[in-house]
């Protein structure tokens, strides 16, 4: 059964993480988030971070996937899903290119595990640092 996932950092065309991860999988559109969340970079390495905070920040954009449940389990293995500081993965409304809304999946970290934040929300990620 195929899944929507919405990715709006490293996993996105052109970063680190999408040729392993996402190259065989069926892009579907650039997407919105519904919701206002920030968006920012986190640790040392200046990873990008959705933060469960919603309301605040700004509508975040991205890119919209269909993934096998293969392609999905090795996302939440990538995400670290099961690890105490690892992301979590919501349901989120997004709005596609064409103003229709649907959910998709989307890899989130409650605010209290965000500590070592290094930038202002953004509503687009797109750090050269990352790029493949």
């Amino acid at each position: 059964m195929p899944h929507l996932m919405f990715v709006y950092g490293t996993l996105k065309r052109g970063f680190v993480n999408h040729a392993a991860h996402l190259a065989k999988a069926e892009f579907v559109d650039r997407g919105t988030t519904c919701d206002a969340y920030p968006l920012v970079l986190h640790g040392e390495d200046y990873r990008p971070v959705l933060v469960e905070v919603k309301g605040r920040g700004h509508r975040v954009t991205g890119e919209l996937y269909r993934v096998d449940e293969r392609t999905l389990d090795a996302l939440d293995h990538l995400q670290r899903i099961n690890d105490h500081d690892g992301y979590r993965r919501r349901r989120l409304a997004i709005s596609d290119s064409q103003g229709n809304t649907c959910g998709a999946w989307v890899y989130m970290k409650p605010c209290a595990w965000v500590e070592d934040v290094r930038s202002d929300p953004m509503a687009c990620f797109d750090d050269d640092r990352h790029r493949a």
